[in-house]
Protein backbone atom coordinates (compact mmCIF):
# COMPACT_ATOMS: atom_id res chain seq x y z
CA UNK A 1 0.00 0.00 0.00
CA UNK A 2 3.39 2.29 0.50
CA UNK A 3 4.04 1.57 -3.05
CA UNK A 4 0.64 2.54 -3.70
CA UNK A 5 -0.12 5.96 -2.00
CA UNK A 6 3.63 7.76 -2.76
CA UNK A 7 2.48 8.23 -6.60
CA UNK A 8 -1.03 8.61 -5.70
CA UNK A 9 0.13 11.57 -3.36
CA UNK A 10 2.61 12.71 -6.30
CA UNK A 11 -0.28 13.08 -8.61
CA UNK A 12 -2.86 15.30 -5.95
CA UNK A 13 0.43 17.50 -5.78
CA UNK A 14 0.80 18.16 -9.34
CA UNK A 15 -2.51 19.68 -9.79
CA UNK A 16 -1.94 21.91 -7.57
CA UNK A 17 0.60 23.50 -10.13
CA UNK A 18 -0.84 22.41 -13.17
CA UNK A 19 -4.48 21.84 -14.40
CA UNK A 20 -4.85 19.47 -17.39
CA UNK A 21 -8.19 18.66 -19.08
CA UNK A 22 -9.84 16.33 -17.51
CA UNK A 23 -10.94 13.94 -20.25
CA UNK A 24 -7.09 14.09 -21.58
CA UNK A 25 -6.21 12.64 -17.60
CA UNK A 26 -8.90 10.02 -17.72
CA UNK A 27 -7.77 9.12 -21.44
CA UNK A 28 -4.37 8.62 -20.08
CA UNK A 29 -4.89 6.74 -16.67
CA UNK A 30 -7.26 4.31 -18.90
CA UNK A 31 -4.53 3.11 -21.15
CA UNK A 32 -1.68 3.13 -18.58
CA UNK A 33 -4.01 0.66 -16.29
CA UNK A 34 -4.78 -1.17 -19.39
CA UNK A 35 -0.36 -1.24 -20.23
CA UNK A 36 0.15 -2.59 -16.30
CA UNK A 37 -2.37 -5.56 -16.95
CA UNK A 38 -1.07 -6.40 -20.18
CA UNK A 39 2.55 -5.79 -20.03
CA UNK A 40 4.90 -8.94 -19.51
CA UNK A 41 8.00 -7.10 -18.10
CA UNK A 42 7.42 -6.75 -14.59
CA UNK A 43 9.49 -3.73 -14.13
CA UNK A 44 7.52 -2.63 -17.41
CA UNK A 45 4.24 -3.28 -15.59
CA UNK A 46 5.77 -1.52 -11.74
CA UNK A 47 6.24 1.59 -14.34
CA UNK A 48 2.96 1.75 -15.69
CA UNK A 49 0.92 0.88 -12.25
CA UNK A 50 3.00 3.59 -10.89
CA UNK A 51 1.61 6.41 -13.82
CA UNK A 52 -1.88 5.24 -13.22
CA UNK A 53 -1.56 5.55 -9.16
CA UNK A 54 -0.01 9.38 -10.13
CA UNK A 55 -2.92 10.08 -13.02
CA UNK A 56 -5.54 8.49 -10.26
CA UNK A 57 -4.55 11.03 -7.58
CA UNK A 58 -4.41 13.97 -10.26
CA UNK A 59 -8.07 12.93 -11.68
CA UNK A 60 -9.67 12.31 -8.31
CA UNK A 61 -7.85 15.73 -7.30
CA UNK A 62 -10.15 17.89 -9.91
CA UNK A 63 -13.02 16.34 -9.47
CA UNK A 64 -13.02 16.43 -5.95
CA UNK A 65 -11.58 20.59 -6.16
CA UNK A 66 -14.11 22.76 -4.46
CA UNK A 67 -16.21 25.55 -6.78
CA UNK A 68 -18.47 28.05 -6.33
CA UNK A 69 -21.74 28.14 -7.54
CA UNK A 70 -22.34 31.43 -6.06
CA UNK A 71 -20.77 34.60 -7.77
CA UNK A 72 -17.93 36.48 -6.15
CA UNK A 73 -17.99 40.04 -4.86
CA UNK A 74 -21.45 40.64 -5.96
CA UNK A 75 -24.26 42.05 -3.46
CA UNK A 76 -26.63 39.43 -3.70
CA UNK A 77 -29.82 37.80 -1.31
CA UNK A 78 -28.60 34.82 -0.33
CA UNK A 79 -30.03 32.26 2.10
CA UNK A 80 -27.32 30.65 4.52
CA UNK A 81 -27.64 28.09 6.95
CA UNK A 82 -25.11 27.84 10.23
CA UNK A 83 -23.79 24.81 10.62
CA UNK A 84 -21.49 25.21 13.56
CA UNK A 85 -21.29 27.00 16.98
CA UNK A 86 -20.15 30.41 16.66
CA UNK A 87 -16.78 30.75 18.36
CA UNK A 88 -15.84 33.97 19.95
CA UNK A 89 -12.88 35.72 18.51
CA UNK A 90 -11.89 39.35 19.10
CA UNK A 91 -14.61 41.29 18.59
CA UNK A 92 -16.90 39.04 16.34
CA UNK A 93 -17.84 35.15 16.28
CA UNK A 94 -16.94 32.54 13.58
CA UNK A 95 -18.98 29.84 12.33
CA UNK A 96 -18.95 27.65 9.60
CA UNK A 97 -21.78 28.28 7.10
CA UNK A 98 -23.48 27.11 3.77
CA UNK A 99 -24.79 28.60 1.25
CA UNK A 100 -28.34 26.67 0.38
CA UNK A 101 -29.80 29.43 -2.49
CA UNK A 102 -28.72 32.68 -4.19
CA UNK A 103 -31.18 34.81 -5.60
CA UNK A 104 -30.71 37.54 -8.80
CA UNK A 105 -32.64 38.83 -11.74
CA UNK A 106 -32.78 35.55 -13.41
CA UNK A 107 -34.87 33.81 -10.67
CA UNK A 108 -33.70 31.47 -7.28
CA UNK A 109 -30.50 29.72 -7.91
CA UNK A 110 -29.46 26.15 -5.76
CA UNK A 111 -26.69 26.23 -4.61
CA UNK A 112 -24.31 23.81 -1.57
CA UNK A 113 -21.09 25.97 -0.90
CA UNK A 114 -19.26 25.98 2.00
CA UNK A 115 -18.36 29.20 3.76
CA UNK A 116 -16.51 31.40 6.45
CA UNK A 117 -19.09 33.64 8.14
CA UNK A 118 -17.91 36.56 10.16
CA UNK A 119 -20.39 37.19 12.78
CA UNK A 120 -20.47 40.67 14.04
CA UNK A 121 -24.49 40.21 16.29
CA UNK A 122 -24.34 37.67 19.50
CA UNK A 123 -27.91 36.46 18.29
CA UNK A 124 -27.26 33.68 15.78
CA UNK A 125 -26.65 30.21 16.66
CA UNK A 126 -26.50 27.22 15.19
CA UNK A 127 -29.07 25.97 13.15
CA UNK A 128 -30.19 28.97 12.23
CA UNK A 129 -31.24 30.14 8.62
CA UNK A 130 -30.07 33.64 7.31
CA UNK A 131 -31.68 35.05 4.67
CA UNK A 132 -29.06 38.11 3.51
CA UNK A 133 -28.02 40.62 1.66
CA UNK A 134 -24.42 39.96 1.13
CA UNK A 135 -21.66 39.36 -1.14
CA UNK A 136 -19.29 36.18 -1.06
CA UNK A 137 -15.51 37.03 -1.18
CA UNK A 138 -12.64 34.32 -2.13
CA UNK A 139 -10.44 35.91 0.51
CA UNK A 140 -10.69 33.66 4.03
CA UNK A 141 -7.92 35.33 5.34
CA UNK A 142 -4.79 38.10 5.14
CA UNK A 143 -2.63 35.21 6.28
CA UNK A 144 -1.81 33.44 3.09
CA UNK A 145 -1.54 30.47 3.93
CA UNK A 146 -4.43 30.17 6.39
CA UNK A 147 -6.30 31.27 3.67
CA UNK A 148 -5.05 28.46 1.50
CA UNK A 149 -6.19 25.98 4.12
CA UNK A 150 -9.34 27.03 4.67
CA UNK A 151 -9.92 26.77 1.03
CA UNK A 152 -8.37 22.96 0.34
CA UNK A 153 -10.46 21.79 2.88
CA UNK A 154 -13.94 23.13 1.12
CA UNK A 155 -14.73 26.21 1.75
CA UNK A 156 -15.28 28.43 -1.41
CA UNK A 157 -15.51 32.16 0.65
CA UNK A 158 -16.79 33.62 3.51
CA UNK A 159 -19.65 36.25 4.74
CA UNK A 160 -19.63 39.32 6.63
CA UNK A 161 -22.81 38.86 9.11
CA UNK A 162 -24.19 41.66 10.65
CA UNK A 163 -27.99 43.07 11.90
CA UNK A 164 -27.77 45.37 9.11
CA UNK A 165 -27.78 42.85 6.23
CA UNK A 166 -30.29 40.15 7.72
CA UNK A 167 -33.32 40.25 6.13
CA UNK A 168 -34.86 37.73 7.75
CA UNK A 169 -33.53 34.75 10.00
CA UNK A 170 -35.36 31.05 11.28
CA UNK A 171 -34.56 28.10 12.69
CA UNK A 172 -34.02 24.90 10.59
CA UNK A 173 -34.88 23.13 13.46
CA UNK A 174 -31.92 20.44 12.60
CA UNK A 175 -31.71 17.59 14.96
CA UNK A 176 -28.33 18.59 16.95
CA UNK A 177 -25.69 16.65 16.24
CA UNK A 178 -23.82 13.56 17.99
CA UNK A 179 -21.24 16.00 19.27
CA UNK A 180 -23.89 18.32 20.33
CA UNK A 181 -25.44 16.21 22.65
CA UNK A 182 -22.32 14.58 23.89
CA UNK A 183 -21.71 18.37 24.53
CA UNK A 184 -24.54 19.15 26.33
CA UNK A 185 -24.68 15.98 28.42
CA UNK A 186 -20.75 16.92 29.67
CA UNK A 187 -21.69 20.19 30.36
CA UNK A 188 -24.59 19.22 32.86
CA UNK A 189 -21.99 17.80 34.88
CA UNK A 190 -19.95 20.70 34.74
CA UNK A 191 -18.11 21.60 38.36
CA UNK A 192 -14.86 24.09 37.34
CA UNK A 193 -14.88 25.74 34.06
CA UNK A 194 -11.33 25.91 33.29
CA UNK A 195 -10.61 21.94 33.97
CA UNK A 196 -13.56 21.37 32.17
CA UNK A 197 -12.99 22.91 28.99
CA UNK A 198 -10.02 20.63 28.66
CA UNK A 199 -12.39 17.75 29.29
CA UNK A 200 -14.76 17.97 26.69
CA UNK A 201 -11.67 19.39 24.10
CA UNK A 202 -10.29 16.06 25.28
CA UNK A 203 -13.27 14.26 24.62
CA UNK A 204 -15.88 15.91 22.84
CA UNK A 205 -13.25 17.52 20.34
CA UNK A 206 -14.53 21.15 21.14
CA UNK A 207 -12.37 24.00 22.33
CA UNK A 208 -14.81 26.50 22.35
CA UNK A 209 -14.51 27.01 26.39
CA UNK A 210 -10.90 27.05 26.64
CA UNK A 211 -9.05 30.52 27.52
CA UNK A 212 -6.99 31.77 24.81
CA UNK A 213 -4.07 32.02 27.55
CA UNK A 214 -4.13 28.15 27.73
CA UNK A 215 -4.84 27.29 24.34
CA UNK A 216 -1.49 29.29 24.02
CA UNK A 217 0.19 27.36 26.65
CA UNK A 218 -0.48 24.08 25.15
CA UNK A 219 0.80 25.51 21.81
CA UNK A 220 3.86 26.71 23.09
CA UNK A 221 4.62 23.51 25.06
CA UNK A 222 3.84 21.70 22.07
CA UNK A 223 1.07 19.55 24.33
CA UNK A 224 -1.29 21.18 21.78
CA UNK A 225 -1.94 17.32 20.18
CA UNK A 226 -2.95 16.20 23.77
CA UNK A 227 -6.45 18.56 23.26
CA UNK A 228 -6.73 16.62 19.49
CA UNK A 229 -9.04 13.47 19.61
CA UNK A 230 -6.97 10.81 17.74
CA UNK A 231 -5.66 7.38 17.84
CA UNK A 232 -5.09 7.71 21.87
CA UNK A 233 -8.36 8.73 22.49
CA UNK A 234 -9.61 5.80 20.04
CA UNK A 235 -7.66 3.59 21.57
CA UNK A 236 -9.41 3.87 24.95
CA UNK A 237 -12.40 3.93 23.17
CA UNK A 238 -11.84 0.25 22.00
CA UNK A 239 -10.57 -1.07 25.38
CA UNK A 240 -13.47 -0.14 27.39
CA UNK A 241 -15.82 -1.66 24.65
CA UNK A 242 -13.89 -4.57 24.16
CA UNK A 243 -13.88 -4.68 28.28
CA UNK A 244 -17.88 -4.51 28.07
CA UNK A 245 -18.23 -7.06 25.41
CA UNK A 246 -15.90 -10.00 27.06
CA UNK A 247 -19.34 -11.82 27.86
CA UNK A 248 -19.76 -12.16 24.18
CA UNK A 249 -16.99 -14.45 23.93
CA UNK A 250 -18.39 -17.08 25.61
CA UNK A 251 -21.04 -17.98 23.01
CA UNK A 252 -20.60 -19.52 19.57
CA UNK A 253 -19.31 -16.67 16.98
CA UNK A 254 -19.49 -14.31 19.49
CA UNK A 255 -16.37 -12.67 19.35
CA UNK A 256 -17.27 -11.85 15.48
CA UNK A 257 -20.01 -10.01 16.61
CA UNK A 258 -17.67 -8.33 19.60
CA UNK A 259 -15.77 -7.25 16.67
CA UNK A 260 -18.32 -5.11 14.91
CA UNK A 261 -20.28 -3.46 17.65
CA UNK A 262 -16.57 -2.19 18.32
CA UNK A 263 -15.97 -1.12 15.19
CA UNK A 264 -19.43 0.59 15.42
CA UNK A 265 -18.60 1.82 18.70
CA UNK A 266 -15.62 3.69 17.53
CA UNK A 267 -17.14 4.98 14.45
CA UNK A 268 -19.28 6.42 16.66
CA UNK A 269 -17.20 8.24 19.31
CA UNK A 270 -15.79 9.77 15.92
CA UNK A 271 -18.71 11.24 14.80
CA UNK A 272 -19.37 12.70 18.64
CA UNK A 273 -16.05 13.84 18.54
CA UNK A 274 -16.20 16.12 15.51
CA UNK A 275 -14.47 13.75 12.78
CA UNK A 276 -11.37 15.35 12.40
CA UNK A 277 -8.91 14.16 9.97
CA UNK A 278 -6.70 12.66 12.86
CA UNK A 279 -9.90 11.13 14.17
CA UNK A 280 -10.73 9.67 11.10
CA UNK A 281 -7.23 8.15 10.48
CA UNK A 282 -7.63 6.72 13.86
CA UNK A 283 -11.26 5.07 13.16
CA UNK A 284 -9.78 3.80 9.80
CA UNK A 285 -6.98 1.80 11.26
CA UNK A 286 -8.64 0.55 14.46
CA UNK A 287 -11.21 -0.54 11.93
CA UNK A 288 -8.71 -2.53 9.57
CA UNK A 289 -7.38 -4.17 12.80
CA UNK A 290 -11.04 -5.44 13.81
CA UNK A 291 -11.49 -6.83 10.36
CA UNK A 292 -7.98 -8.56 10.70
CA UNK A 293 -9.23 -9.66 13.78
CA UNK A 294 -12.44 -11.48 12.10
CA UNK A 295 -10.45 -12.81 9.36
CA UNK A 296 -7.40 -14.44 10.97
CA UNK A 297 -5.10 -11.97 8.93
CA UNK A 298 -1.94 -10.37 9.66
CA UNK A 299 -2.31 -6.94 10.68
CA UNK A 300 0.81 -4.44 9.92
CA UNK A 301 0.32 -1.04 11.09
CA UNK A 302 2.69 1.10 8.30
CA UNK A 303 0.06 -1.12 6.04
CA UNK A 304 -2.86 -0.24 7.69
CA UNK A 305 -1.48 3.54 7.82
CA UNK A 306 -1.25 3.66 4.32
CA UNK A 307 -4.60 2.32 3.33
CA UNK A 308 -6.15 4.93 6.10
CA UNK A 309 -4.61 7.67 4.31
CA UNK A 310 -5.40 6.38 0.77
CA UNK A 311 -9.13 6.20 1.87
CA UNK A 312 -8.92 9.40 2.94
CA UNK A 313 -7.15 11.07 0.23
CA UNK A 314 -9.42 9.50 -2.32
CA UNK A 315 -13.01 10.69 -0.33
CA UNK A 316 -10.53 14.15 0.08
CA UNK A 317 -7.33 14.79 -1.41
CA UNK A 318 -7.38 18.54 -0.12
CA UNK A 319 -6.61 16.67 3.39
CA UNK A 320 -3.23 16.07 2.71
CA UNK A 321 -2.53 19.64 3.42
CA UNK A 322 -4.33 19.97 6.11
CA UNK A 323 -1.41 19.97 9.45
CA UNK A 324 -3.75 17.97 11.51
CA UNK A 325 -3.72 15.07 8.63
CA UNK A 326 -0.03 15.44 8.54
CA UNK A 327 1.12 15.31 12.20
CA UNK A 328 -1.26 12.70 12.67
CA UNK A 329 0.22 10.53 9.90
CA UNK A 330 3.71 11.37 10.55
CA UNK A 331 3.12 10.74 14.29
CA UNK A 332 1.42 7.00 13.68
CA UNK A 333 4.63 6.70 11.34
CA UNK A 334 7.32 7.90 14.19
CA UNK A 335 5.67 4.94 16.57
CA UNK A 336 5.07 2.23 14.22
CA UNK A 337 8.65 2.45 12.55
CA UNK A 338 11.08 3.50 15.55
CA UNK A 339 8.70 3.24 18.74
CA UNK A 340 7.73 -0.38 18.15
CA UNK A 341 11.00 -1.96 17.49
CA UNK A 342 12.43 -0.55 20.59
CA UNK A 343 10.04 -1.72 22.72
CA UNK A 344 10.00 -5.30 20.84
CA UNK A 345 14.06 -5.47 22.23
CA UNK A 346 13.24 -4.37 25.64
CA UNK A 347 12.74 -6.97 27.61
CA UNK A 348 9.87 -5.64 30.92
CA UNK A 349 10.08 -6.70 34.62
CA UNK A 350 6.89 -5.73 35.93
CA UNK A 351 3.52 -3.88 34.16
CA UNK A 352 4.62 -0.83 35.85
CA UNK A 353 8.47 -0.54 34.01
CA UNK A 354 6.58 -1.67 30.89
CA UNK A 355 4.01 1.13 30.72
CA UNK A 356 6.23 3.93 32.03
CA UNK A 357 8.93 3.06 28.91
CA UNK A 358 6.62 2.23 26.33
CA UNK A 359 4.86 5.60 27.28
CA UNK A 360 7.86 7.67 26.93
CA UNK A 361 9.41 6.22 24.19
CA UNK A 362 6.12 6.59 22.09
CA UNK A 363 5.87 10.10 23.32
CA UNK A 364 9.94 10.82 21.93
CA UNK A 365 9.40 9.08 18.74
CA UNK A 366 5.97 10.90 17.72
CA UNK A 367 7.36 14.36 18.99
CA UNK A 368 10.68 13.66 16.71
CA UNK A 369 8.86 12.67 13.45
CA UNK A 370 6.82 15.94 14.03
CA UNK A 371 9.04 18.39 15.08
CA UNK A 372 10.50 19.33 11.24
CA UNK A 373 6.70 19.97 10.56
CA UNK A 374 5.93 21.67 13.28
CA UNK A 375 9.29 24.02 13.03
CA UNK A 376 8.30 25.01 9.34
CA UNK A 377 4.84 25.54 10.08
CA UNK A 378 4.28 27.23 13.47
CA UNK A 379 7.97 28.96 13.82
CA UNK A 380 9.19 27.18 16.64
CA UNK A 381 10.39 23.81 17.86
CA UNK A 382 9.17 22.71 21.50
CA UNK A 383 11.63 20.29 22.76
CA UNK A 384 9.87 20.76 25.76
CA UNK A 385 6.89 18.11 24.45
CA UNK A 386 9.59 15.50 24.60
CA UNK A 387 9.61 15.04 28.12
CA UNK A 388 6.22 16.68 28.95
CA UNK A 389 4.32 14.33 27.06
CA UNK A 390 5.23 11.25 28.98
CA UNK A 391 4.75 12.72 32.04
CA UNK A 392 1.75 14.41 31.55
CA UNK A 393 -0.10 11.11 29.58
CA UNK A 394 -1.02 9.24 32.78
CA UNK A 395 -3.67 12.57 33.61
CA UNK A 396 -4.77 12.78 29.53
CA UNK A 397 -5.67 9.08 30.05
CA UNK A 398 -7.68 9.61 33.35
CA UNK A 399 -9.13 12.90 31.93
CA UNK A 400 -10.40 10.18 28.66
CA UNK A 401 -11.33 7.12 30.51
CA UNK A 402 -13.50 9.44 32.74
CA UNK A 403 -14.76 11.66 30.25
CA UNK A 404 -16.04 8.63 27.79
CA UNK A 405 -17.63 7.44 31.38
CA UNK A 406 -19.97 10.55 32.30
CA UNK A 407 -21.22 9.83 28.67
CA UNK A 408 -22.38 6.13 29.05
CA UNK A 409 -22.81 6.31 32.90
CA UNK A 410 -26.02 6.77 35.27
CA UNK A 411 -26.21 10.73 36.42
CA UNK A 412 -25.10 10.08 40.16
CA UNK A 413 -22.01 7.85 38.52
CA UNK A 414 -21.33 10.24 35.78
CA UNK A 415 -21.05 12.95 38.39
CA UNK A 416 -17.87 11.38 40.33
CA UNK A 417 -16.79 10.61 36.90
CA UNK A 418 -16.70 13.67 35.67
CA UNK A 419 -14.88 15.14 39.04
CA UNK A 420 -12.27 12.64 38.30
CA UNK A 421 -11.73 14.07 34.43
CA UNK A 422 -11.95 17.74 35.83
CA UNK A 423 -9.17 16.78 38.63
CA UNK A 424 -6.97 14.65 36.42
CA UNK A 425 -7.34 17.79 33.85
CA UNK A 426 -6.70 20.50 36.27
CA UNK A 427 -3.04 19.11 37.24
CA UNK A 428 -2.89 18.80 33.63
CA UNK A 429 -3.15 22.16 33.12
CA UNK A 430 -1.09 23.03 35.94
CA UNK A 431 2.34 21.15 34.46
CA UNK A 432 1.41 23.04 31.03
CA UNK A 433 1.22 26.21 32.42
CA UNK A 434 3.84 26.30 34.77
CA UNK A 435 6.19 24.37 31.85
CA UNK A 436 5.28 27.27 29.66
CA UNK A 437 6.81 30.30 31.73
CA UNK A 438 10.03 28.29 31.96
CA UNK A 439 13.11 29.19 29.71
CA UNK A 440 14.46 27.34 26.64
CA UNK A 441 10.81 25.25 27.04
CA UNK A 442 10.75 25.68 22.62
CA UNK A 443 13.02 26.80 20.16
CA UNK A 444 12.29 29.55 18.17
CA UNK A 445 13.25 28.70 14.85
CA UNK A 446 11.50 28.06 10.90
CA UNK A 447 12.91 25.50 9.36
CA UNK A 448 12.58 25.76 5.70
CA UNK A 449 11.27 23.62 3.37
CA UNK A 450 14.61 22.19 2.37
CA UNK A 451 15.62 21.60 5.98
CA UNK A 452 11.97 20.01 6.89
CA UNK A 453 12.49 17.76 3.47
CA UNK A 454 16.29 16.68 4.56
CA UNK A 455 15.09 16.27 8.10
CA UNK A 456 12.94 13.71 7.28
CA UNK A 457 14.88 12.08 4.67
CA UNK A 458 17.50 11.37 7.11
CA UNK A 459 15.00 9.32 9.21
CA UNK A 460 13.99 7.20 6.56
CA UNK A 461 17.41 6.70 5.69
CA UNK A 462 17.95 5.28 9.63
CA UNK A 463 14.80 3.77 9.35
CA UNK A 464 16.11 1.89 6.20
CA UNK A 465 19.49 1.11 7.52
CA UNK A 466 18.37 -0.11 10.85
CA UNK A 467 15.69 -2.49 9.25
CA UNK A 468 18.39 -3.69 6.79
CA UNK A 469 20.96 -4.82 10.15
CA UNK A 470 17.83 -6.60 12.12
CA UNK A 471 16.58 -8.37 8.78
CA UNK A 472 16.33 -11.80 9.62
CA UNK A 473 18.45 -14.09 7.27
CA UNK A 474 16.57 -17.03 5.76
CA UNK A 475 17.38 -19.94 4.55
CA UNK A 476 15.49 -21.73 2.44
CA UNK A 477 15.94 -25.81 2.20
CA UNK A 478 14.87 -27.78 -0.98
Amino acid sequence: MLLIVIPFILGITIFESYVLPLEIVIAALLLSTLATWFLIPQWTAWGYAAVSFILLGYTIAELRAPISSTPYNVTTEMVVRVESTPNQRADYHIADGRIIEWIDSDGTHRADDRVVLWLRTDSIYYGDELNLCASLTPRISRNESYDRLMHRRGMVGGISVGSCNIIDKSHSHTKPSLQQRATELLRSHLRDSTSYAVVEAMVAGKRDLMPSALRQAYSTTGLAHLMAVSGLHLGIVMVIITSLLLPLRLIHHGHLIAHLITIIGVWLFAVMSGLSPSVIRAALMLSILQIALIGRWHYNSLNALSIAAFVMLCYRPNYLYDISFELSVLAVAGIVLWAVPIIRHIHFRGWLPRITITTITIGIAATLWTLPLVSHTFGNMPVASIVLTPAVMLFAYIVVICGILSLILPTSLASMTMAAAEWAASIQNGVVEYSATLPFHTINHTMSEVEMMLCYATYIAVTLLLASINRKKVLFLE
